[in-house]
């Protein structure tokens, strides 16, 4: 027995060492797990942040996309101002046709007009180059009746002293007729 106890010792020493290093390796396979899932959870850390960025833009574009009822409220108010509206567009739209066809009648009236007034100053360019044809003649008539005038006033001069001499001469008939001239050719006599 004392051989089995020896072998005891051994076996109880053995187990204690077995338990050690069954201890070391189980310890050993702990810190390469706890390595391990530190290093895991480092990666998830990571993971995590870039999540939190990426989440921050989708958080403001899901703010957006909550506002889109109130954008589509909006949106639909005003369509329902702006309907009341088509019906004036189509007045303005069909006043507008009016007026340009209007304008188009106008602007056709306006080149007729401007057509006659086109004749009508030609003829106007006529008419004047006749009338300053007129007042030249006009002009030359008045000179020469100016010169008609002095010479009917030389005429009339001439008449009354060929009046005169008539009447002298006349007077002269009669002395001779009666017989009252004198022979130095001085009439005493007067016509009776």
């Amino acid at each position: 027995m004392q051989r089995w106890r020896s072998s005891g010792r051994l076996s109880q020493a053995g187990q204690a060492t077995f338990s050690l290093i069954l201890v070391v390796v189980v310890v050993a396979i702990a810190v390469v797990l706890l390595y391990r899932t530190a290093w895991t959870a480092d990666s998830i850390n990571n993971k995590a942040e870039n999540i939190a960025g990426t989440a921050g833009g989708i958080n403001t574009a899901t703010a957006a996309v909550l506002k889109l009822g109130r954008t589509n409220q909006l949106a639909s108010s005003i369509l329902e101002t702006a309907q009341p509206l088509e019906g004036q567009l189509n007045e303005v739209i069909r006043l507008a046709k009016s007026i340009d066809g209007l304008a188009i009648s106008i602007n056709g009236t306006a080149g007729t007009i401007n057509g006659t007034a086109k004749g009508i100053n030609g003829s106007a360019a006529t008419i004047l180059g006749s009338a300053r044809s007129i007042n030249d003649g006009v002009a030359q008539i008045n000179t020469n009746l100016n010169t008609t005038l002095a010479l009917a006033n030389a005429i009339k001069s001439d008449t009354a002293d060929i009046l005169d001499q008539a009447d002298n001469a006349n007077n002269f008939a009669s002395c001779l007729d009666r017989g009252v001239l004198s022979s130095t050719g001085n009439t005493a006599c007067i016509a009776a």
